[in-house]
């Protein structure tokens, strides 16, 4: 009887997954409109939806330094059908928080790092510095800490604004519901910097609306050629690479996970899409990230990574 009742389910589950899509499948951003998660899935989805056969749709649940999404995705269904676009603040969050709704490494699994780019140390237009250097001797200099804002706790702006802060010896950290808003207030004023996904960062630093000082990652990026690493005056622990990692539900059945990471590859070569990245200053997450293996092994060192962070410099989730 076990075995007929095998023999039923097998075929059920190998139909499924071959006429899997069938319905839209829904990409979960968990970040606020306008941050860079949110530019790279805006990017991405229409790509996606062409090679897999079926309608991508943009779901966006900010709130708690992407948490909220995660958790959304968690509880979903394991059939194919919700996806979740993250970035670093996955593994900073597994690594901060010593209680989640879900469990980062059991709950959820990798399909495919995306992508890889710089965050940019982005300050209001009125700041009286241009140099990195200027920059931080203003905020020593500076009567009142500094206003920094950031996407929230545990975000990769967060961690990639904080040695900029203890650099200074004093800042105001001012949390945001994403990198969107943070960014907004900072060209409108009323903070004064932020740490921004490149791609979200270039377009106000080339219209003049905001100052670039920096980039975290190691070498200066293309898209900025004379903004400075920020390690050439914090050292490399400065840094914060701002990767991209697409995600299902555990569960989900691997034929389903294998269309979605064969699109996802299609689509990563698409001269349209290449085309969109390079000009948001993005990178293709290189080959060896964007299949099963190589993308789980790269989450746990990137958490593992993280938890020395956390612990070297003492930060507490809220």
């Amino acid at each position: 009887m076990a075995a007929m009742a095998a023999a039923t389910i097998l075929p059920s589950r190998s139909a499924h997954s071959q006429s899997w899509p069938e319905r839209p499948i829904t990409l979960v951003v968990p970040f606020a409109p306008g941050g860079g998660t949110d530019v790279l899935a805006r990017i991405l989805a229409p790509v996606l939806s062409e090679k897999i056969g079926g309608t991508v749709v943009i779901e966006t649940v900010s709130g708690a330094a992407g948490n909220m999404g995660s958790a959304r995705t968690a509880r979903a269904a394991p059939d194919g059908y919700t996806l979740l676009l993250h970035n670093v603040g996955f593994a900073i969050n597994a690594a901060l928080y010593r209680s989640l709704p879900f469990d980062s490494e059991k709950d959820l699994v990798p399909i495919a790092f995306v992508s890889d780019s710089p965050l940019v140390i982005l300050g209001r237009k009125t700041i009286p510095a241009t140099t990195l250097p200027e920059l931080i001797a203003w905020m020593k200099a500076s009567p009142t800490p500094a206003k920094l804002a950031h996407a929230g706790v545990g975000s990769a702006s967060h961690f990639a604004i904080v040695p900029l802060a203890r650099a200074a010896g004093k800042a105001d950290m001012i949390p945001y519901r994403g990198g969107g808003p943070a960014v907004q207030d900072v060209i409108g004023g009323h903070a004064d910097l932020t740490a921004s996904p490149l791609q979200a960062a270039v377009g106000p630093a080339q219209e003049g609306l905001a100052k670039a000082f920096a980039v975290t990652s190691a070498e200066r990026a293309p898209m900025m050629p004379t903004v400075p690493s920020l390690a050439s005056e914090l050292g490399p622990k400065s840094l914060t690479n701002f990767w991209s990692l697409l995600m299902t539900r555990a569960g989900t059945p691997p034929a389903v996970t294998d269309k979605v990471r064969v699109a996802l590859e299609a689509a990563l070569v698409e001269p349209q899409l290449l085309d969109a990245f390079a000009k948001a200053g993005v990178t293709v997450a290189v080959k060896e990230q964007r299949n099963q293996a190589g993308a789980e092994a790269l989450l746990h060192r990137e958490i593992a990574h993280w938890r020395e962070i956390v612990r070297e410099n003492g930060i507490e989730a809220p």
